[in-house]
C-alpha cells in the first residue's frame, strides 16, 4: 500500500514514462527536491530568526526553480541550464549570509553537486564539476579577501541548529535522489530486458521461417549429388550470402531430346529473402517451360522465361514499375552431336580448351523489363572438343572485397584461377575455388550470393 502510494506521488513529480523519458523524469524529481528544499529553507530561516535579505535571495530563487519545474512538467520545457545557474545563485549568496565555510550551506552545495550530476549527461559531468568547483574557489577568496561580505550567525545556538536542519534534509534528499535514481534505473532495465527478450523471439521466429523457407527452396533446387544423372565429371560451389539463396542452378534433359542436358545459371535481383523470391518464381517457370517444350533452344528458353517473369511482376503495366528480375546463362549440351547452344542475359559463357580460356559474351539485357525487351536472346552453337571445360557462374564472387586491402576480386583473377587449375578433375577444381573464396574474404562479409558451375561434358 505504502509503496504504491510513494509510485503515485512519484509519478505525478515526474511525470509517467510515455511522457518524459528518464532524463527528463530525473530533472522534474531534482527541480521539485530544489523547490521544496528551497521552501524549507526559508521556513527554517524564518525561525531561526536569519538576515532578511537571505529570505529575499531564497524566495526569489524559489520563484524561479517554481517557474522552471512548471514549464518542465506542464509544457515540456527544460531549462537545465537556466536551473543550474539559478540554483548556484542561491546558494552562493545564502552561503555568504550563512557564515561561508562554516556555515551550513556547504552540505547542499555536497547535495547540488549530486543533482546536477543525476540530471546531465555524462559528456558534461567535467564541465559541472568544473564550474561548482570554480563558484566556491570564488566564494573562499572573497571569505579570504572581503571577510566583512561574509555574515556569521547572530548567536553559536543559531549556528547549531541551522546546521542540524540543513544536515538533517541533506541526508533525507539525497536519499530520495539516489532511490529515485535507482528505481528508475530498475525500471529502464526492465524494460530493456522485456524489449531484449521480445527482440531474441521475434529474431527466432523470424529465423525459424527463413531456415524453413531454406529448405522449401533447397527441395526445389536440385541436390548437388544428383548432377551424376547427368554428367560424372563436375562441380558445384554454391555460397549464399544469407540462409536462403537469390542464386539458383539447374539440370535438366529436354522432353523432346534425353540427349539433350540444360543446363542453367541464374543470378535473381537482390539476396536473401527478396531474393529467394524471385529465385523460387525463376525455378517454377523454368521447370514449367522445360517440361512443356519439347525442343527449345537457349535463346527461346530465355524469351519465355522473360514473358513468364514481366506478367506475373506486371511489369510493363504501372508506372512504378518493380524492376526485379534475374540474370541468367543456359547452356542446351547435346552430348550425341557433342555441340553445345549458349544464350546469356547479363552472364557469360567460359570455354577452357588446350589452356585458352573462350569468352562467350552474353546479351546486355536481363529477364524482366528492360528498354531491349522486345529484342530477341542470341543462340550460339559451339563445336565441343575432348577436355573442354565449360563454366557458368554469377557476379558473387568477382565482386567479393578482399582482407586486408578491401578491393574486389575481379573477373581477370577469376579468369587467372580457372585457367590455373583448368586441367585438374572437376571435383578438384570446386575445392580449389572454394578455398579461394575463403582465404580472400577472410574477415570481410559477403557481399552477395556466390555460384559456380564447372562441367567437362565429353
Amino acid at each position: 500500500m505504502v509503496k504504491k502510494f510513494y509510485r503515485k506521488i512519484s509519478k505525478l513529480i515526474s511525470g509517467s514514462d510515455t511522457e518524459f523519458n528518464v532524463d527528463k523524469r530525473l530533472f522534474n524529481i531534482a527541480l521539485f527536491i530544489a523547490v521544496t528544499i528551497s521552501l524549507i529553507s526559508i521556513v527554517i530561516n524564518l525561525q531561526l530568526e536569519l538576515p532578511e535579505i537571505l529570505h529575499y535571495i531564497i524566495g526569489t530563487g524559489t520563484l524561479i526553480l517554481t517557474f522552471i519545474y512548471i514549464r518542465s512538467r506542464v509544457f515540456k520545457k527544460f531549462h537545465i541550464n537556466l536551473f543550474i545557474a539559478a540554483s548556484l545563485v542561491i546558494l552562493s549568496g545564502t552561503w555568504l549570509y550563512n557564515e561561508g565555510p562554516l556555515g551550513s550551506i556547504n552540505f547542499l552545495y555536497i547535495l547540488a553537486f549530486i543533482i546536477f550530476l543525476s540530471i546531465t549527461n555524462q559528456k558534461k559531468h567535467v564541465i559541472i564539476s568544473l564550474i561548482l568547483f570554480g563558484n566556491l574557489i570564488i566564494l573562499y577568496l572573497v571569505y579570504f579577501l572581503k571577510p566583512e561580505w561574509v555574515h556569521p550567525y547572530a548567536t553559536p545556538e543559531i549556528r547549531e541548529s541551522d546546521l542540524l536542519f540543513t544536515y538533517t534534509y541533506v541526508i533525507i534528499f539525497a536519499s530520495l535522489i539516489f532511490s529515485s535514481l535507482r528505481r528508475n534505473y530498475e525500471n529502464e532495465k526492465n524494460k530493456v530486458e522485456e524489449q531484449k527478450y521480445e527482440l531474441v523471439k521475434q529474431h527466432k521466429h523470424i529465423t525459424d521461417s527463413i531456415l524453413y523457407a531454406r529448405d522449401i527452396q533447397q527441395a526445389m533446387m536440385q541436390d548437388v549429388e544428383s548432377v551424376k544423372e547427368y554428367f560424372t565429371n563436375y562441380f558445384v560451389f554454391l555460397e549464399p550470402k544469407d540462409i536462403v539463396s537469390g542464386d539458383f542452378y539447374s539440370f535438366k534433359k529436354l522432353s523432346g531430346n534425353p540427349n539433350k542436358v540444360v543446363c542453367a545459371v541464374s543470378d535473381c535481383t537482390g539476396h536473401g529473402v527478396p531474393g529467394a523470391l524471385i529465385t523460387m518464381l525463376g525455378l517454377s517457370f523454368f521447370n514449367e517451360i522445360i517440361l512443356q517444350e519439347n525442343n527449345i533452344t537457349a535463346s527461346e528458353l530465355l524469351h519465355l522465361l522473360r514473358e513468364k517473369i514481366k506478367y506475373s511482376l506486371q511489369q510493363g503495366k504501372r508506372s512504378n514499375e518493380n524492376r526485379d528480375g534475374m540474370d541468367m546463362a543456359i547452356c542446351i549440351i547435346d552430348k550425341q552431336s557433342e555441340t553445345l547452344e549458349f544464350a546469356g542475359a547479363n552472364r557469360p559463357l567460359y570455354i577452357i580448351r588446350d589452356n585458352e580460356l573462350l569468352e562467350y559474351k552474353p546479351n546486355r539485357m536481363p529477364i524482366g523489363v528492360h528498354f531491349k525487351d522486345n529484342k530477341p536472346f542470341d543462340n550460339k552453337i559451339i563445336k565441343l572438343k575432348p577436355n573442354d571445360s565449360i563454366y557458368l557462374f554469377t557476379d558473387g564472387f568477382a565482386d567479393q572485397f578482399g582482407y586486408p586491402d578491401t578491393r574486389k576480386f575481379y573477373i581477370s583473377n577469376l579468369k587467372k584461377l580457372l585457367l590455373k587449375n583448368a586441367d585438374k578433375p572437376m571435383n578438384e577444381q570446386g575445392e580449389i575455388i572454394k578455398k579461394a573464396f575463403i582465404d580472400w574474404k577472410n574477415t570481410q562479409e559477403q557481399t552477395d550470393d556466390v555460384l559456380i558451375i564447372g562441367i567437362k561434358p565429353i
